[in-house]
């Protein structure tokens, strides 16, 4: 008598099952595993920007270079339009806002003033 090898088409389509069942709760949740971490990562780099704002402020006395232009120059990120308004030269706001069509794009703007004010999906 010949012994069956391999594995039955039930088998194989239980398992198929159970790969899709997984697949279908592992890839939004690391979808927002990868929103929240872009997110943490340009509020990052507001903060460093900020950072170097200060520095500017203690060797100029200022934020601003000239009129309402801020000091230093704008970071660049993939994912958010970061921008710096030097509205006098004894205050900013930085805002990250997402770039259409990008994943991050529903996130929302990200602020950070002079004055530590925060607003936007930051943590604690």
């Amino acid at each position: 008598m010949r012994v069956p090898r391999g594995f039955t088409l039930i088998e194989m389509m239980v398992v198929i099952a159970i790969i899709g069942i997984l697949a279908a709760i592992a890839i939004p949740n690391y979808q927002q595993y990868l929103i929240k971490t872009r997110r943490t990562d340009v509020q990052k780099e507001l903060t460093s920007h900020a950072q170097d704002l200060e520095r500017y402020f203690s060797t100029n006395g200022r934020y601003t270079s000239s009129g309402t232009t801020c000091g230093i120059s704008d970071p660049v990120s993939s994912y958010y339009t970061i921008t710096t308004s030097c509205a006098t030269a004894n205050e900013f706001t930085i805002t990250a806002s997402p770039i259409a069509g990008k994943s991050q794009s529903a996130d929302g703007d990200q602020t950070l003033s002079s004055s530590g004010a925060k607003t936007g999906k930051w943590s604690n």
